[in-house]
């Protein structure tokens, strides 16, 4: 048995059933073995650790079912596909149901988890998609051409010089435009899928189609005068070429046409019908040619240039109304006052017709730029998932 001295606190070891008086040796105290027993701190110390502990683990313990709520809300059929067999021997999963676990699991746009064959086929979209844009750009760019030719032709025609070849020449430009914007509709309707693609896709192809035709009955010869606005000096074929160009000038002038028809000589006759809606089916498809470029914008992740062809379709469909208007108080003007047809008034009207074709590069000009932007997008595409220094 181990005895503390109650004075210097010093430990003695003595027998267990001992009863007489103890001296310590070290400072000759005598006391009994009852008085200096030490205490048994272990169990009454080791008794509240215990205590401390168990109620952390019945915290621990509450809260792992607390965790079950979250696995319950979700639906059963994910469940089955979360949980896998130990033993893939028994029960092995094949690459197809492995394949079709990961793409459903994995974000959407997200190629990380493709396999070699799907990035593949993914970046061939995209490469004709880029092709299809480059395409769509050429053509814009060759709209901005034929329009320069035209307004050359105005410039010489004020000063009463006729070059009708300018308007063949910008006729052909013009044919040569549509079969670039067909070609590149259909490059870009097989390019990558997302929200809107076939939508806008078909609504372009319609509208190239539908205005191609239009073209073929403008161009085809006929007994009647093919011309709504002839010019003095060229034939009627070479007008009738110069209408492959663009028709979108009938769509300005035909509020003017409606008000004043034949006045003064300005107008002869009111622009033939088939011309309207051939400039209405030309706008349409500008229009819906930009909607489909932000479609494949969005493919690629770029969410400002999808906003830019957005902005570049609206230019498209709404400046032409705002030039009729424009067109309307210019022509007004001139007929109102008596104006007549001297050098004066000549060079006004001309020059308004100029200002016109001027204003329609200005309009197709965004969609001009902003299609080559999209073929670089598709040509590189997922550029905005990487950092900015």
């Amino acid at each position: 048995m181990l005895l503390t001295c109650p004075q210097c606190r010093s430990g003695l070891q003595v027998p267990d059933d001992t009863t007489a008086l103890v001296r310590c040796p070290a400072c000759k105290t005598v006391f009994s073995p009852a008085g200096g027993a030490a205490p048994e701190p272990d169990e009454e110390e080791d008794e509240p650790k215990a205590k401390t502990r168990r109620p952390q683990r019945d915290e621990e313990e509450d809260e792992r079912p607390r965790k079950k709520p979250r696995r319950s809300a979700r639906t059963d059929g994910d469940e089955d596909e979360d949980e896998e067999p130990e033993n893939r021997d028994f029960d092995p999963v094949t690459e197809e149901e492995d394949r079709a676990r990961r793409r459903r699991k994995r974000p959407k746009d997200d190629s990380s988890g493709l396999s070699p064959e799907e990035k593949a086929a993914k970046r061939a979209a995209f490469q004709r998609a880029a092709w299809g844009a480059r395409l769509i750009w050429i053509s814009f760019g060759l709209f901005l051409l034929s329009m320069l030719v035209v307004i050359i032709f105005f410039f010489q025609f004020t000063f009463r010089v006729v070059t009708p070849g300018y308007l063949t020449i910008a006729g052909a430009i013009g044919l040569v435009n549509w079969v670039l914007a067909a070609v590149g509709v259909g490059l870009c309707l097989s390019g990558p899928r997302t929200p809107g693609h076939w939508g806008y896709g078909i609504g372009a192809a319609v509208a190239v189609f539908v205005h191609g035709v239009f073209l073929l009955v403008i161009v085809t010869p006929r007994t009647e005068n093919a011309s709504g606005r002839d010019v003095e000096g060229g034939s009627t074929t070479q007008v009738r070429w110069a209408r492959l160009a663009t028709n979108l000038d009938h769509t300005m002038f035909y509020l003017l046409a409606l008000a004043y028809s034949g006045e003064q000589g300005i107008m002869v006759g009111k622009p033939p019908p088939l011309y309207m809606i051939a400039g209405i089916f030309e706008m349409v498809r500008t229009m819906f040619i930009m909607l489909m470029l932000s479609c494949l914008s969005r493919a690629a992740l770029d969410e400002e240039l999808a906003h830019k062809c957005t902005r570049a379709a609206g230019a498209a469909s709404i400046a032409p109304a705002l030039v009729a208007v424009i067109i309307l108080i210019v022509f007004a003007f001139l007929i109102e006052t008596n104006a007549g047809l001297d050098l004066f008034a000549r060079i006004v009207i001309n020059t308004t017709v100029m200002g016109v074709y001027a204003i329609m590069m200005g309009v197709v000009f965004p969609s001009f730029m902003t299609a080559r932007e999209v073929a670089d997008a598709c040509d590189e595409p997922f550029q905005s998932l990487i950092p900015q220094l």
